[in-house]
């Protein structure tokens, strides 16, 4: 699995990172923790080894130690080192290479937050965007719409996680039947590390439940039954579907399975899912 870590100066930032070291200790991910400059000019090539010279590359630094000291001493994928140094990429990103046994890098970007974001995770493939936000509030400055659209823009599944909301119950809504093997254990990976329950929920079309996801929901729920995870289903219209989001408490994580050719896809287009995502209380994972 390969992790992006979007980070910026506030608290919800910090909670992010650690909750992305926890799935990364689960899974041995390769991850990449990106931050995002409006303006880089002023950083030159001397200045880099000056931590000081840049307050985003100081964020990055203690981001790094945090997530590093999650894992304890007896944990040694991503081993602190000493010295070393912030080096320019040839695609205008600064880059320091923490790797050990699995990859660890830490990025600086200049630009807009959400073009920079779905860039980072389309360059390093990544599986999984983390993104923290605050609650009632989109964060990444005063009134901003950056989660949600990031979680529109990004190829990859995305998770826009509430600061210090240690969800209890993992809430699935499924409208389609092309569920892909990788979503089913990335969601089983959260309901392990949180010792969550599970909700499996299928999306009624006009008062209907269409075979092919009823067929699915079976699948599902046996998928997670026989790993011993506490699970339900229920259904819901789908007229119904943006309240029953909405209503989500802090301490969940909604799943959205929203792929190309869902019609919940269709059903929250682009505006609605980034308004969707910011103005909910709970942690919304979209998986793709």
């Amino acid at each position: 699995m390969k992790i992006l870590v979007a980070v910026d100066e506030n608290a919800y930032s910090r909670y992010a990172v650690r909750q992305a070291a926890r799935l990364a200790a689960n899974t041995w991910a390769d991850v990449t923790m990106l931050a995002i400059e409006k303006n880089c000019t002023y950083v030159s090539e001397e200045e880099l080894g000056q931590k000081s010279a840049h307050p985003k590359l100081v964020m990055l630094d203690r981001y790094w130690s945090d997530f590093v000291d999650c894992f304890g001493p007896d944990v040694d994928l991503y081993l602190r080192k000493k010295g070393d140094s912030f080096k320019h990429r040839a695609d205008k990103v600064l880059e320091l290479d923490a790797s050990d046994r699995k990859h660890l890098l830490l990025h600086l970007r200049k630009g807009d937050p959400v073009k920079a974001i779905a860039s980072e995770a389309q360059s390093e493939n990544c599986d999984l965007v983390i993104l923290g936000c605050g609650h009632h509030e989109g964060g990444w400055g005063r009134g901003s719409d950056v989660p949600g659209r990031v979680a529109d823009a990004a190829d990859c599944s995305t998770l826009i996680i509430r600061e210090d909301a240690a969800p209890s119950k993992i809430v699935c809504c499924l409208d389609h039947s092309d569920i892909s093997q990788e979503s089913l254990e990335m969601i089983n990976q959260w309901v392990t590390l949180y010792d969550a329950s599970l909700e499996v929920v299928g999306v009624l079309c006009h008062g209907e439940l269409h075979e092919n996801v009823e067929a699915k929901m079976g699948e599902v729920l046996s998928y997670y039954l026989n790993r011993n995870v506490r699970a339900m289903v229920r259904v819901v219209d789908e007229k119904d579907l943006n309240s029953f989001i909405e209503s989500g408490r802090e301490e969940d994580i909604m799943a959205l399975w929203l792929r190309h050719k869902s019609p919940m896809q269709r059903l929250f287009n682009s505006h609605k899912v980034a308004s969707l995502i910011n103005h909910a209380s709970s942690s919304i994972l979209v998986l793709r």
